[in-house]
């Protein structure tokens, strides 16, 4: 028998630990300089080439988040006892989490070019859902679980969400079919995240290593943090960074 060192709650912060590294490099970033020359005080700031050093690393590592955020969202939707509870909470930080997203990645109020990964996660949930309705116990059931899944991977591609449909959702849909194997779903969660990101395959490792207990529960904590880290990363990035680089 395997060990299992990681309860949910540290899966939890190792996800929101490696996005915040993630967003602190894409957010407060040079970005108002990117497309035209960068002015000769801005390139010789020790506050730049530290960023040149950090920041891809930062993004590298950004890339563990995403993975254990479905894995959870999976591990969720197993133990919940109301699921369609669980949906509405999803979908309203869904919705409350939008115009951080897109004040801090588009400087706009809205922008339909792209929705947060929660988008994802409820679109992902949803398909699962489905899955577990119409279980691939027949021909019938099997073709009604293949539209529900392929729908969701339309859907999240044509609303552009975080990650999309051929990775989001395909990485959630694999993660609920083979939950009850470790190695399987590690595998080919891996092999469908290789689309993004060779670095994210680290996630597993936890993934793997999973005790199945819940942990320390800081639930409207880890919601709340996505929006709220949004808007303090892109109020650094407007009110320090800029006027500091101008």
């Amino acid at each position: 028998m395997k060990p299992k060192f990681f309860s949910g709650s540290q899966l939890k912060w190792i996800a929101i630990v490696t996005m915040l590294l993630d967003h602190i490099a894409k957010i407060i970033s040079f970005r108002p300089f990117i497309n035209g020359a960068l002015p000769y005080m801005v390139e010789t700031t020790k506050l730049f080439g530290l960023s040149q050093i950090l920041f891809p690393i930062f993004i590298l590592i950004g890339r563990i988040a995403f993975p254990l955020f479905c894995f959870l969202l999976v591990e969720g939707f197993v133990h919940t006892s109301n699921t369609r509870r669980y949906l509405v909470r999803l979908s309203l930080f869904a919705l409350i989490s939008e115009v951080p997203y897109d004040l801090a990645f588009s400087h706009r109020v809205i922008d339909f070019d792209s929705q947060n990964v929660f988008f994802t996660l409820v679109i992902g949930l949803v398909v699962i859902i489905g899955v577990e309705k119409y279980t691939f116990t027949s021909i019938k059931n099997s073709i009604l679980s293949l539209i529900f899944i392929g729908s969701g991977v339309f859907l999240a591609e044509w609303l552009q969400t975080d990650y999309g449909g051929w990775i989001g959702i395909l990485l959630i849909t694999i993660l609920y079919l083979f939950r009850r194997s470790s190695l399987l779903k590690c595998i080919l969660g891996g092999l469908v995240l290789l689309q993004n990101s060779w670095f994210g395959l680290f996630a597993f490792i936890p993934i793997y290593f999973y005790n199945g207990q819940r942990g320390k529960q800081w639930k409207y904590f880890f919601y709340w943090f996505y929006p709220v880290h949004l808007l303090v990363l892109f109020a650094i990035q407007q009110f320090l960074v800029v006027p500091y680089l101008i």
